[in-house]
């Protein structure tokens, strides 16, 4: 299919590595003009350069506002608009209620909730220059159903999506939408690895919550109860989060889309 991606200007926010780079790398074959932001600007420009074409890299703290407005900045000069931008950074930080700190909290706020924010006034203002607009949030899972263990990250994945839905309200009549994409558990695959599952805390909750000795344990039992047999991929995430930021994708807005197999985490 033909996504009518050809020339869109688009930025990927962790674009660098994991389900974002996965989703820049779709975006770039798709025919985008990409700018690939990433606080690690080395893996940035190694992607960039994979890429090929006029792939722009950028080094970024989403969490930080006059970084967030020079990737797009940049975007504007380079390829003479911005019609595309995926918010892909997020981090999990596990814990039980009774050990969750300060720390957990304030780092979760500033890169899941205030990043994304950041993201979208700077995005959004471009788009509707230039009346069209896709704005695509990685959620989790997590978002559409609380998970044990993870009160702060599910709160701030739940918070993705009142954010989208009164940005897809409030832009919407320029030709901007706004989503979420919420994947359930996605795991390494071959020589990429998902980011996430480098964390022990989280593999350990996680182990704790299903019983299980590790995490081949978890990953077997999750994938044996989801109803399509087996886990969410990177491509799962990107080609949806593709098909979002094109054309054909024009009135679904404001939305939240899981991406699951049929199953919810735990």
């Amino acid at each position: 299919m033909d996504l009518q991606l050809q020339g869109r200007p688009a930025a990927v926010f962790g674009g660098a590595g994991g389900i974002g780079a996965r989703i820049a790398t779709v975006l770039a074959a798709e025919g985008a003009r990409l700018t690939i932001a990433d606080r690690d600007r080395q893996a940035a420009e190694a992607l960039a350069a994979r890429l090929g074409g006029d792939a722009l890299a950028c080094g970024c703290d989403v969490s930080v506002r006059d970084e967030v407005r020079e990737v797009v900045n940049r975007t504007v000069e380079r390829f003479g608009g911005l019609q595309i931008a995926v918010q892909a950074v997020g981090l999990t930080l596990a814990n039980w209620l009774p050990d969750i700190t300060d720390r957990d909290i304030d780092v979760t706020f500033n890169v899941n909730m205030k990043g994304s924010i950041l993201v979208a006034q700077a995005a959004v203002e471009p788009m509707r220059a230039g009346g069209y607009g896709r704005l695509v949030f990685i959620g989790s899972g997590s978002g559409m159903k609380g998970s044990a263990g993870m009160a702060v990250y599910s709160a701030s994945k739940f918070f993705l999506r009142g954010l989208a839905h009164a940005v897809g309200l409030e832009a919407g009549p320029a030709g901007v939408t706004a989503n979420v994409v919420c994947p359930s558990d996605v795991y390494p695959e071959g020589d990429e690895p998902a980011m996430t599952w480098h964390d022990p805390t989280l593999v350990r909750i996680s182990c704790e919550k299903e019983n299980v000795p590790d995490f081949e344990a978890l990953r077997k039992r999750r994938i044996a109860r989801n109803p399509a047999r087996r886990a969410c991929t990177a491509d799962d995430v990107a080609w949806l989060t593709a098909f979002l930021c094109s054309p054909l994708a024009g009135y679904i807005n404001a939305q939240t889309i899981g991406v699951n197999g049929g199953g919810l985490p735990t």
